[in-house]
This record gives C-alpha cells, sequence and structure tokens, in this order.
C-alpha cells in the first residue's frame, strides 16, 4: 500500500468515526425526546403482570417456552404478543437467535415497575378430624386363644 491509499484509508476511517460520534449523539438525543412517548405506549400495550414479565424476559434469548413459564402464559400467547409488539416497535429480531424476539428498552429504563414473577406455592392439605383421629388409631389384632393355637400348623 503506497503513502497515497494510507492517507486516504486514514481519512476514510476518520469519516467514519466521526459519522459514527454524529449518529450516536442523534440517537442519544432522539431517545431522550422519545422517552415519555414510549412509556406511554408500553403502559397501554402491557396492561397486566403476565404482559410486563413476559416483555422483561424477551430478551433476545429467551424463546417463547421459556417466557411462557416466566410469565405464566401459554406459547402461543406469548408469540401473538411478539407479533404485536414487533408491529409497534416495541421488540426487535434478535441479532444472536433467529425467530426470538428482543425488547428495545428494559421497562425499568422508563420508569415502569418490573412485577415480581409469582410464586407457585403447595396448597397446604387438611386432614379433616376424623381421618386424623382414625389413622392414629393402632389396630389390635385380637391375640388367639390356646385351642386356635393348637389347631394351626
Amino acid at each position: 500500500m503506497s503513502e497515497e491509499e494510507g492517507a486516504l484509508s486514514k481519512e476514510k476511517e476518520n469519516k467514519l468515526e466521526s459519522m459514527d460520534k454524529t449518529l450516536r449523539e442523534i440517537l442519544k438525543w432522539t431517545r431522550f425526546a422519545n422517552i415519555g412517548k414510549l412509556k406511554e405506549i408500553l403502559e397501554a400495550e402491557l396492561d397486566n403482570d403476565e404482559k410486563k414479565l413476559a416483555f422483561e424476559s424477551t430478551d433476545g434469548v429467551n424463546g417463547t417456552k421459556e417466557i411462557a413459564a416466566a410469565s405464566d402464559t401459554p406459547q402461543d400467547t406469548v408469540y401473538g404478543w411478539w407479533q404485536k409488539w414487533f408491529r409497534l416497535g416495541l421488540v426487535t429480531e434478535s441479532e444472536t437467535r433467529k425467530g426470538r424476539m428482543m425488547k428495545i428498552v428494559s421497562l425499568d429504563d422508563v420508569g415502569i415497575k418490573i412485577p415480581k414473577r409469582k410464586e407457585i406455592q403447595p396448597v397446604p392439605q387438611v386432614i379433616p378430624p376424623q381421618v386424623a383421629v382414625s389413622e392414629q388409631k393402632e389396630v389390635v389384632q385380637p391375640t388367639p386363644t390356646e385351642s386356635e393355637k393348637r389347631e394351626s400348623p
């Protein structure tokens, strides 16, 4: 590579870096200017805890199965939500996992409280008193009489 080509290449690199810096600055201010509208749309669309949990779990890695488990909803429902959120611009296609979606922002970043995942508690079994007492009774077998003892082989 000649000096002239090297200088031209360096000049192109500097221009690309400058454009990259400018685009990042535009992105920063565009996000800031529209954060209120984004929050408004998210609050309207994510109108229950299941949707909020599903949205927050949409990280580009989790599939519908994992998100369905995290939000306690059917996989088909999660898939339908993804389609709608994609049309609204709330999620994008994952850069790393084909067919999966990735949220554009965390709910926490726009000031929306993320609900806690529901813990499924086992229901305690109540034993009726008469069953509990009968289970505690010891079954006593009658002892064989002397004549029964002699008759058995």
